[in-house]
């Protein structure tokens, strides 16, 4: 299970590398033990330096031709370099002389996901022993396969085992809401996150998402709260304060929904969607002259934004000035025209 680990840096890593490559550089010949080997090799993997990575993996197969763990990192190689077919070939030729080594087993279960394999893939991975090293991989594997079938309630089940152990892993958890929402499993996700928070009340993005959810059921004082808590566990998480401000725009309170905005912008985090509703809400309070200033603002840092330009177009139609409307008409035609 060694290659499964993320490398850290360190200084002996350094002195390895450094060895390795005056090794290589001056047709040098020096000895380096197995462990030294794992680590050079995956150093350079994870640096996405593939020359050097296969330079070092043929030292090691040369060296220890025998070492299963050079042989998976190999494989995890022509993987990496889009070589599936060959890293299959080389994993299977060695499962059929080591039949219960789970982490071969294993990579042969990755390899079939990369090939879009997935079923083939699941059957390995659900009838292969492990032990708590590799437990993590196996969950993280069947929770993407799952996810690829569409099989949203096996994907949530591995998705759930995976954040109940890393409640921090924001990617598992982005795809195990994916997977509720897809399978319209709105409640289900909701006593999902509130049994989260209660053992984890600081993370910001659950409560964000449980706001979300809670504001599709039309739930605005809880969706509120939400809001409010994630913004209390990171003042600068911009995505509540959108939420909150698209919550009180909902609720024609355009003065508080503009507080949001501008909360996002004080922050330099404005984008061309939150300072579009910035313009929007002064427009709804008949402030047209600082409606106009934040539509300018946003066709100058993203003149792609065509809503943009029909909203000047809608200013300029509104004080008689057509040429001008028009003109800006035709920039969100033409925007329009080469997206579809």
């Amino acid at each position: 299970t060694y290659f499964y680990y993320v490398l850290e840096r360190n200084e002996n890593i350094l002195d390895k590398i450094y060895k390795f490559e005056s090794m290589i550089n001056d047709d040098e010949s020096f000895f380096l033990d197995l462990d030294e080997v794992e680590d050079i090799i995956l150093y350079y993997l994870n640096e996405d330096n593939f020359d050097y990575a296969e330079k070092a993996i043929c030292y090691g197969i040369d060296l220890y031709p025998e070492s299963l763990n050079i042989i998976i990192l190999k494989s995890e190689f022509l993987l990496t370099t889009n070589k599936i077919n060959e890293a299959e070939k080389l994993v299977t030729k060695f499962i059929k002389s080591h039949k219960n080594n789970s982490d071969l087993i294993f990579q042969k279960a990755k390899i079939l996901t990369s090939n879009k394999k997935y079923k083939q893939s699941i059957k390995i991975l659900t009838n292969l022993s492990y032990d708590s090293q590799l437990e993590f991989f196996v969950n993280d594997l069947l929770f993407k396969n799952y996810m690829n079938i569409e099989n949203y309630t096996n994907a949530i089940k591995f998705g759930k085992k995976i954040i109940i152990k890393n409640p921090e892993d924001k990617i598992c958890f982005d795809k195990l809401i994916s997977c509720f929402k897809l399978s319209k499993r709105n409640s289900e996700a909701i006593k999902f996150l509130n049994k989260f928070l209660d053992k984890n009340p600081y993370s910001t993005q659950a409560w964000y998402e449980l706001g979300k959810l809670y504001f599709e059921q039309k739930k605005i004082k809880e969706s509120k709260a939400c809001h409010d808590f994630a913004i209390i566990s990171n003042e600068n998480f911009s995505p509540s304060y959108i939420e909150l401000g698209k919550i009180h725009e909902k609720q024609e309170d355009f003065s508080k929904a503009i507080y949001y905005y501008k909360i996002i912008d004080s922050q330099n985090k404005s984008s061309s969607f939150s300072l579009y509703r910035l313009s929007r809400c002064y427009e709804k309070l008949g402030d047209y002259e600082i409606s106009i200033r934040y539509l300018n603002r946003i066709v100058e840092e993203d003149p792609l934004y065509e809503k943009a330009w029909i909203s000047i177009a809608k200013y300029y139609l509104r004080n008689n000035d057509h040429d001008k409307a028009i003109e800006n008409l035709n920039m969100a035609l033409n925007i329009i025209s080469k997206n579809y």
